[in-house]
C-alpha cells in the first residue's frame, strides 16, 4: 500500500484520538469527509490499522515488564498472549527475550497479572517497571 503525506497525517491524529470525526480531519488535511472515510477503510482493510481504542486518564495503571524464557523464546510469548494477560506483547532482543505491558485499574490487578506470568511454564524471570503518571 503506497502512503502520502495525507495519509500519515490522518493516522497520526487517529492515534493521538481515535474517536475524531471524519469532518473534522478532513477540514484539517484538506479532503472531504467521504475521501477521509475511504482511506480508513484503506488502512482497516489493509490492516494498517488493527482496531480503534481509547486510553483513559483515570483509574489505570500500567506496567512494562522484562521476561526471559525457559528454552524457547516463541513458546513463551505465545503463552503469555494465549492467556490473554497483556494488553500488549513484543519479541524483543537484547537482555531480556520479551517486553509485555500490562494494564489495569488498579495495582492490585497489575500485580496478580504479573504473578500469572510468573507461574507460566514457559518464563524463567521477570523484572517490573511500573508507571507513575503518562506525560
Amino acid at each position: 500500500m503506497i502512503f502520502d503525506e495525507k495519509d500519515s497525517i490522518i493516522l497520526k491524529m487517529l492515534k493521538q484520538n481515535s474517536r475524531i470525526g471524519n469532518s473534522e480531519i478532513a477540514r484539517k488535511v484538506g479532503l472531504t469527509e467521504g475521501a477521509v472515510r475511504n482511506r480508513i477503510e484503506r488502512f482497516v482493510k489493509n490492516d494498517i490499522i488493527s482496531k480503534f481504542t481509547i486510553e483513559t486518564t483515570t483509574g489505570s495503571s500500567f506496567a512494562v515488564v522484562m521476561v526471559n524464557a525457559k528454552g524457547d523464546t516463541k513458546k513463551m510469548m505465545n503463552e503469555i498472549t494465549n492467556n490473554k494477560i497483556a494488553k500488549d506483547a513484543y519479541e524483543i532482543s537484547g537482555e531480556y527475550d520479551g517486553c509485555i505491558i500490562l494494564e489495569g485499574n488498579t495495582l492490585d490487578e497489575i500485580d496478580k497479572k504479573i504473578d500469572q506470568i510468573r507461574k507460566l511454564r514457559n518464563v524463567a524471570d521477570t523484572r517490573t517497571f511500573l508507571s507513575f503518571r503518562k506525560w
